[in-house]
């Protein structure tokens, strides 16, 4: 009996034994689990790496960044798709988010009237700010711009606008009133460009080579578009276009384009009756046949102007933001003024 009991014991122990090695196992493979789940945690992963965040003030530079930091970072602008750069108020809301941004852009020379009051708020934040006007050359508008024989049609193509040129004004001038339209000029864009994919690489240097590819991609694509505008004068029959407000006036002196505005900078200013006659004697003395009206403007001026002057209609975009149906056809600051490119070659060479 005693034996019995003594074999039965030893199976027990033997069994204890067996099931105790085999557990002995398992903690092996649950180290590996947990040593793996605290490095992830110490240094996160990829995706849990939060992307810069800029805001822009309207579309032009929304779509500079894009060109440049691609998905690398999140882009907002602060004038809503369809809206009016001139009339936006920010709300208490767009506060908040510029507050907690990293960067900041905005164009200046009173393209944005609320400007100064969410500068004040930015003081005592950590948003890196850009004003782009601070990059290229200003131009004073002219109000008496029409027919500027300075800009005769036989103009010498060789007179980029780089930052030392003849034109260049004191940003602190307090008489006359400065064109705010800097992005119409692609060499403008490539030099505001440049001091963007700096700002995103001092923001984030690891991804310092990217901006600098993406950047020199996009300068490329400037620089085609800067040629074929050159192409286009050096075959024009005139240099003239009558444009519904005055938002071309970079891209004119750059080559040699004469704009007469039916307004000023400002889209909303009604001309007279006086002015509306006057244009319309010029239109029938220079033979004019089209008139360049705007996405995102009150046509009915340039419309009224084209029934009295037997003129043809022609869209030009002033990229001061996309319509709805730009946006979902993907359009972008390239195509764009592409299209503008076209539309002006068929004014002045066709």
């Amino acid at each position: 009996m005693l034996k019995q009991k003594s074999i039965v014991l030893l199976m027990l122990v033997i069994i204890l034994i067996v099931a105790v090695g085999c557990s002995d196992e398992e903690p092996e493979v649950n180290s590996e689990q947990v040593n793996e789940e605290t490095l992830n945690e110490s240094i996160g992963t990829e995706e849990d790496i939060e992307p810069l965040h800029v805001i822009t003030t309207f579309y032009p530079y929304y779509d500079f960044v894009k060109s440049i930091a691609g998905e690398h970072v999140k882009v907002d602008q602060m004038v809503a798709v369809g809206a009016d750069p001139h009339s936006y108020e920010p709300s208490p809301r767009d506060i908040i988010e510029l507050e907690n941004a990293d960067i900041f852009i905005y164009n200046g020379l009173s393209m944005e009237p609320w400007i100064d009051d969410v500068l004040e708020m930015l003081n005592d934040t950590n948003v890196r700010i850009l004003k782009a006007s601070d990059y290229v050359s200003i131009r004073e508008y002219r109000h008496d711009h029409d027919l500027d024989h300075e800009h005769d049609h036989e103009h010498d193509h060789d007179h980029d606008h780089d930052h030392d040129h003849d034109h260049e004004h004191d940003h602190d001038h307090d008489h006359g009133e400065y064109d705010p339209h800097i992005w119409t000029d692609p060499k403008n864009v490539i030099a505001i460009s440049e001091q963007i994919k700096e700002i995103l690489a001092e923001k984030d240097p690891n991804n310092k080579e990217y901006y600098s590819v993406n950047y020199r991609n996009f300068e490329s694509e400037l620089l085609k578009l800067h040629e074929n505008f050159e192409t286009i004068m050096e075959e024009a029959h005139s240099n003239i276009i009558l444009v519904s407000h005055s938002a071309f006036g970079y891209l004119a002196d750059r080559h040699g384009i004469n704009e007469i505005a039916v307004t000023g900078i400002s889209p909303h200013a009604e001309p007279n009756p006086g002015r509306l006659a006057e244009l319309t004697n010029l239109a029938r003395e220079y033979e004019l046949q089209y008139i360049f009206f705007e996405t995102l403007a009150n046509p009915r001026t340039a419309e009224i102007l084209a029934e009295e002057a037997g003129l043809e209609p022609l869209m030009l975009h002033n990229l001061e933001g996309l319509t709805t149906e730009q946006r979902e056809a993907g359009e972008n600051y390239i195509s764009l003024m592409r299209q503008n490119a076209d539309t002006i070659r068929k004014a002045l060479v066709e």
